[in-house]
């Protein structure tokens, strides 16, 4: 098949509009994933889009979330959430349960969609 290009598990994002660091889940570009070197503002990084992460969730606390809970890219805060406002996109489920000590959690990226609420759009 001529037209095959990649399995599209990993991208390089072209012309990051932040500085990004390798293997913390961000947003580049309209894609949630994560990068695998560190990369300045204006650059390029390949970026991985499947796998399971060892990632931090920042609003553990009196409330761990589950295995098999769900977060969002909350667009405002620029970190994951386990409420969804209307621009915020499904982006993690947790494989395992959120630590109640410092909140580490392996969790396995979502295909990319559309914001929450917005999926009929």
């Amino acid at each position: 098949m001529n037209t095959y290009v990649s399995s599209g598990d990993r991208i390089t994002i072209s012309n990051l509009s932040a500085t990004v660091a390798a293997g913390v889940l961000c947003r580049q570009r309209g894609f949630i994933g994560i990068p695998v070197d560190n990369a300045l503002a204006g650059s390029s990084v390949s970026f991985q889009l499947k796998g399971v992460f060892n990632m931090t969730f920042d609003g553990y606390g009196a409330y761990q979330p589950p295995q098999g809970s769900f977060f969002y890219w909350d667009t405002t805060g620029a970190a994951l959430s386990i409420g969804a406002a209307n621009d915020d996109y499904p982006a993690v489920k947790a494989v395992t349960a959120v630590s109640a000590t410092n909140g580490s959690f392996q969790g396995m990226l979502l295909p990319q969609n559309r914001p929450y609420g917005q999926e009929q759009s």
